[in-house]
C-alpha cells in the first residue's frame, strides 16, 4: 500500500475496467463517485474512504502481531529464561538451581524471589503478568473517555502504542462503531430506509463483521509474518536468551512500521468538546464511574460484560498455561514453541475465514458463533485434565499435542474475539465507544490479574496440571450466561440511553439560558435604577 491511494474513482466517462485485475483494483482502492454527492450531505463528518478502512487494517496487521507474538510467546519465554537462570534451590538458596530438571534433587524445586516472597520461575511469569494489569486498567480508566471528546483519540492511541498494550487496544476496537457510523453502507441504508429499520440494522451489523473479523485476520496474517521472521532468527541462531531479546526490538520495530501507515490514512473525527470545568487527569475516572452507576439503564450491556469478564480471563490464562506447561514440564526448547505458534496463526486465519462465511452464508449470529467457539474452545482444557491421570499418555504430555492444541486453539480464538466486539458494540450508546471499550477491555484485562493469582496459588500447593480444573470452569460458565443474552433488547437500550442523555442535556441548555435572561434582566433593571437616582 503506497500513500497515492486514490481518494475517489476516475470520471463515469472514462472506460470501464475490463480485467479481473483492474476490476480488483478498484474495487479495493478507489472510492464510489456518488457517494460524496448523495450522502455526505446526511452525515456531519467525512464519509469512510477506501484509505482508512486500509488504515484502519494496517494497524490491525501490525499491532495484532505484538500480542500474537511477543506478548504470548516471546515474552513468557525470555522472563521465565531470566527467572529460571536466577533461581535457586529451595531446600538450600545458595544452591543455583540447575538447568535441568532432571538434576534437582527429588522433592526439591526451583524458587525464585518475587518482591518479599519465593515462588516458582512459571508462577514468577504469573505474578508479573498481574502487575502489568494492574498498572493496564489504572492507566485506560483515567485516558478511555477523553477520547470521546475533541479531537483527542487518535493522539492518544498513537502515544501509547508503545506503552500499554491494553490502553491501545481499547482505542482500536472503538474504532470498528465509530467507522460503522460513517460507511457509506450504513448511511445509504439509514437515508433509505430508516435507523429503526432492519436494514439498516443489518447494514451495521455487516459492516462490524466485515471490521471485526478483518482486522482480527491481518492480525493473525501479521502474526504469521513475523513469527516466520523470528522462527528463522531462531533456527539461525543458538536461540538463547539474548537472541530471544533481540527479536523483541525486531517486533517493536515491525508494529512502529504500520503504527506509522496507520497515521497516514486514519481520519480523526470531531467528538463533543469537554464539559467545562473538566479536569483532563479525573475527567475519565469521573466519567466512567457515572456511566456505571447508571448500569440500570444498560442491564444487557453491563451483563454482557460479566460473561465477557470471565471468558476473557479464560483465553488469556489458557494460552500461557499451556505454554508453560510445554516449556517447564515437557521441557520443550524456543524452536518447537515457534513452530507451535506458526500453526496457532494458520489455523486462526482459516477459523476466520470459515465463521464469518458461516455468519454471512449460513445465517448464524455473532452471538450464536461466540456461545459454540466458546463450548467448542472448552474442550481444550478438558482434553489436557488427562494429563492428571498417571498412565494416560496423552493430555499434553507429548510433543505433537502441543501442535494440535494450537491448532485447535487458533481455529476458534480469532472468531472469539471478533464476534464478541461486533456483539458488544450494538449495545453501546453514541458518543460513549472508547469509554464502554475501556470498560470492554478492562473486562477482560482487569480478570487477567484473577486467573494467574488463582494458577500461582494452585501451582504452589500442588503442581501446574491441576489448574486446567479452574481453567475449564472459565468457558462453560460464560457459555451458559451468554444464553439469556438478548442483543434486540441491549440495542434498544443504547439508543434510549443516548435519547435520554440528550433530552437532559437540551433541559440543561434551556435551564442555563434562562438562568442567563434572568440575570440579564435584573442587571437591566438594576442599571436602570442607578440612573434613575443619578438624575
Amino acid at each position: 500500500m503506497t500513500s497515492d491511494v486514490p481518494e475517489s474513482s476516475p470520471s463515469p466517462l472514462a472506460p470501464q475496467p475490463s480485467s479481473k485485475y483492474q476490476r480488483l483494483r478498484r474495487r479495493l482502492f478507489y472510492n464510489d463517485p456518488t457517494d460524496e454527492t448523495e450522502l455526505q450531505p446526511y452525515s456531519q463528518e467525512p464519509l469512510v474512504k477506501k484509505s482508512e478502512l486500509w488504515g484502519f487494517f494496517f494497524f490491525g496487521f501490525g499491532y495484532y502481531s505484538w500480542p500474537n507474538v511477543c506478548g504470548s510467546l516471546l515474552l513468557p519465554i525470555l522472563v521465565q529464561g531470566v527467572a529460571r537462570a536466577a533461581s535457586h534451590l529451595e531446600s538450600n538458596p545458595s544452591i543455583v538451581c540447575p538447568d535441568d530438571d532432571a538434576d534437582i534433587p527429588p522433592g526439591d524445586r526451583c524458587m525464585v524471589p518475587f518482591g518479599w516472597i519465593n515462588v516458582t520461575p512459571t508462577s514468577y511469569v504469573l505474578l508479573l503478568s498481574v502487575v502489568q494489569v494492574l498498572c493496564t486498567i489504572v492507566v485506560t480508566l483515567g485516558v478511555s473517555a477523553l477520547a470521546d471528546h475533541g479531537r483527542l483519540s487518535r493522539k492518544i492511541m498513537l502515544f501509547f502504542s508503545g506503552i500499554f498494550y491494553g490502553v491501545t487496544l481499547n482505542f482500536y476496537d472503538a474504532l470498528i462503531p465509530n467507522v460503522t457510523k460513517y460507511h457509506p453502507d450504513v448511511i445509504r441504508a439509514k437515508v433509505n430506509f430508516g435507523e429503526s429499520s432492519k436494514e439498516y440494522i443489518d447494514a451495521k451489523v455487516n459492516i462490524q463483521t466485515f471490521l471485526s473479523g478483518g482486522a482480527s485476520g491481518a492480525g493473525y496474517v501479521g502474526g504469521l509474518l513475523l513469527t516466520i521472521i523470528v522462527a528463522l532468527i531462531l533456527l539461525f541462531t543458538d536461540a538463547s536468551l539474548l537472541v530471544v531479546g533481540y527479536c523483541l526490538i525486531l517486533c517493536a520495530l515491525y508494529v512502529f512500521t504500520f503504527m506509522c501507515l496507520y497515521a497516514k490514512f486514519s481520519v480523526q473525527r470531531n467528538f463533543p468538546p469537554l464539559p467545562p470545568g473538566s479536569n483532563i487527569f479525573t475527567f475519565g475516572y469521573k466519567r466512567i464511574a457515572k456511566t456505571i452507576g447508571k448500569a440500570r439503564k444498560l442491564k444487557t450491556l453491563f451483563y454482557f460484560l460479566c460473561a465477557w469478564f470471565i471468558l476473557g480471563d479464560g483465553l488469556f490464562a489458557t494460552s500461557n498455561m499451556a505454554i508453560l506447561i510445554a516449556q517447564d514440564q515437557l521441557q520443550l526448547g524456543n524452536t518447537s514453541l515457534i513452530i507451535a505458534a506458526l500453526i496457532q496463526f494458520i489455523f486462526a486465519g482459516a477459523g476466520i475465514v470459515f465463521w464469518i462465511w458461516m455468519q454471512n452464508s449460513r445465517g448464524l449470529t455473532p452471538l450464536r458463533t461466540v456461545i459454540l467457539n466458546t463450548c467448542l474452545f472448552g474442550l481444550l482444557p478438558l482434553y489436557c485434565l488427562l494429563g492428571l491421570i498417571k498412565d494416560c499418555p496423552i493430555g499434553l504430555k507429548q510433543e505433537w499435542e502441543l501442535y494440535m492444541l494450537a491448532a485447535f486453539f487458533g481455529f476458534f480464538q480469532g472468531a472469539i474475539y471478533s464476534s464478541n466486539r461486533v456483539v458488544y458494540s450494538q449495545f453501546i450508546p453514541f458518543g460513549h465507544e472508547n469509554e464502554l471499550f475501556a470498560l470492554y477491555e478492562m473486562s477482560s484485562v482487569s480478570s487477567s490479574w484473577i486467573a494467574p493469582l488463582i494458577c500461582t496459588a494452585i501451582i504452589e500447593r500442588s503442581n501446574a496440571r491441576e489448574t486446567w480444573w479452574f481453567l475449564a470452569s472459565q468457558f462453560y460458565v460464560p457459555a451458559f450466561m451468554l444464553l439469556f443474552v438478548n442483543v434486540e433488547k441491549g440495542r434498544a437500550e443504547g439508543v434510549a440511553f443516548y435519547e435520554a442523555e440528550q433530552f437532559e442535556k437540551r433541559q440543561q441548555a434551556e435551564s442555563d439560558i434562562a438562568e442567563m435572561a434572568r440575570d440579564a434582566e435584573l442587571d437591566f433593571e438594576g442599571n436602570e435604577r442607578d440612573m434613575v437616582k443619578s438624575v
